[in-house]
């Protein structure tokens, strides 16, 4: 027997973006800082503000046609079909993970390739293209926008 879930759609996005709005906007002042000085310009809360708020408004609509209207469109999440994403999903947390601890290019390196070996991907070249892929990223952002991304095991070398 198959595992499955029914899922509200519009009820459970309401309820998770309507609190995910609402947490935003309360810790968007102790995160996002006002200018020293009014210089006349916008303040830099107002346009995370008004996406903010426009994703309340949505929330609410979405909560209102679910609980009085009851336009629901319900979806069956069945395990065994969302098996391989979930898994997929899973391996890039590792990657964040392995980012933080071994650096960007050799965990780029081994999650990527993991990810296409998982994916069936059985050419070499590709692999190597991959490898290549993620040495250019690391120092495009390095280099080109200036952002640095973790080095890890690689520090000093590179």
């Amino acid at each position: 027997m198959k595992k499955t879930i029914k899922i509200k759609t519009n009820l459970l996005a309401g309820i998770v973006m309507g609190l995910f709005s609402v947490i935003m906007l309360l810790i968007m002042p102790t995160q996002v800082r006002l200018p020293m000085w009014d210089s006349g310009a916008p303040s830099p809360r107002i346009i995370p503000g008004i996406c903010l708020v426009g994703i309340l408004i949505c929330s609410i609509v979405l909560l209102v046609q679910s609980l009085v209207f009851h336009k629901e469109h319900i979806y069956e999440f069945v395990w065994e079909n969302e098996r391989k994403e979930l898994l997929l999903i899973g391996a890039l947390v590792v990657f964040v993970a392995l980012t933080k601890t071994l650096g960007f290019i050799p965990a780029g390196m081994l999650i990527f390739c993991a990810i296409q070996w998982y994916e069936g991907e059985r050419k070499p070249l590709i692999y190597i293209y991959t490898l290549a892929m993620v040495v250019v990223v690391y120092f495009l952002f390095q280099n080109v926008f200036h952002v640095d991304l973790p080095a890890g095991i690689l520090k000093g070398i590179i």
